[in-house]
């Protein structure tokens, strides 16, 4: 598995990877919620725009890319705001080197990021990765999750 910087020339292979995962990933939370999810933040644009304001990695592995993620370090703490593997690459430990490799950019930031409540997977692999419940938003929108934030700090880094 290697994990690399972005470049413009992946757009392509980023929105794949959300347009795989999503429908899987967010079953939970209904068609409509996967729809708004794919239309505002895996668009070419959106992708884009990603690019430009956080730090991007990929996943790759012979077959190409199988996973994002990014970073946003930007503010006093570091949020992660997209971390995503393809359903065949899942349990291959792509997700697991992204987010070590994400952490390590954050330097000595706190990391926070959130995943939607409901999805009992991200809660247990952010757990086993050192992420603590910070808190939950509720949805403005009527039917669809809220959000579990969690926070890493330097502190619970091994090694530091």
């Amino acid at each position: 598995m290697k994990i690399r910087a972005a470049v413009p020339g992946d757009v392509p292979a980023i929105m794949q990877i959300g347009h795989e995962t999503w429908p899987a990933t967010y079953a939970f939370a209904g068609a409509e919620y996967i729809a708004h999810g794919l239309a505002n933040w895996w668009s070419r644009e959106a992708t884009e725009r990603m690019l430009e304001f956080t730090s991007v990695l990929i996943a790759e592995d012979d077959a190409g890319p199988v996973g994002v993620g990014n970073v946003d370090l930007r503010a006093e703490a570091a949020v992660v705001w997209k971390l995503y593997v393809l359903p065949r690459a899942q349990g291959s430990g792509a997700g697991s080197a992204l987010l070590r490799e994400l952490v390590a950019l954050a330097g000595d930031k706190p990391v926070r990021l959130a995943y939607a409540d409901g999805n009992e997977r991200a809660g247990r692999f952010y757990a086993a990765h050192g992420f603590r419940e910070l808190r939950r938003d509720p949805s403005e929108h009527p039917g669809w999750p809220g959000y579990v934030w969690l926070q890493r700090s330097i502190d619970q880094i091994p090694g530091r």
